[in-house]
């Protein structure tokens, strides 16, 4: 990476409107990678303590209910802590959780930090699912997946897209030699505006 900050997609620092509520949690990412579990316990977690805010099933109106959006917010949240977790390399092992829920939205940062090598393959990732065809790619990513199996296609960040209709950011900040924060912002709309 040559540049200290590397921003993609529909990444945003700054979120306009005020969060109805917001939380972050901190993991070790060798926790989450030694007991798999864990990784859908946090996600579960958090899924459920959000989908209070959601209406019942009877009173959403034009807006996800109750048990959509706990099921939702735990496929995402499961798809970015799994990917934290797998691919935590650099010496530094926090993973850094947020999620602020704004009037339409619920917004989740992810970060993690990696070694340079892995941030540039990362960032070649993040470009193809970024400039190309979504579905497209998905089909293409999952008949490449049945031949080979070396991971770090992509196809979890395709699924969010395609089929929760998530907006997807990255930001990559050169920490030190050999190290990257890489931070995935997933914006997932709950609400018609």
């Amino acid at each position: 990476m040559t540049d200290p900050v590397t921003i993609l997609g529909e990444y945003r620092d700054a979120v306009e409107g005020t969060a109805v509520t917001e939380s972050t949690v901190h993991l070790k990412s060798d926790d989450l990678f030694q007991n798999w579990r864990r990784v859908s316990l946090s996600a579960d977690f958090i899924a459920r303590y959000y989908s209070y805010f959601f209406p019942y099933k009877e009173k959403a109106q034009e807006m996800l209910d109750r048990e959509s959006a706990e099921n939702s917010i735990s496929f995402v949240l499961n798809e970015l802590i799994e990917n934290t977790a797998k691919y935590s390399d650099a010496g530094k092992k926090e993973v850094e959780i947020t999620i602020c829920m704004l009037g339409t939205f619920v917004l989740f940062n992810i970060s993690n930090f990696v070694k340079e090598e892995l941030a540039e393959s990362f960032l070649k990732v993040a470009h193809e699912i970024l400039d190309g065809d979504p579905e497209e790619l998905y089909i293409k990513k999952l008949e490449k997946n049945i031949e080979e199996t070396t991971g770090g296609s992509g196809l979890g960040y395709l699924t969010l897209i395609n089929d929760f209709g998530v907006a997807l950011g990255f930001r990559l900040e050169k920490m030190g030699p050999d190290l990257v924060k890489v931070t995935v912002q997933a914006k997932m709309k709950f609400k018609e505006a």
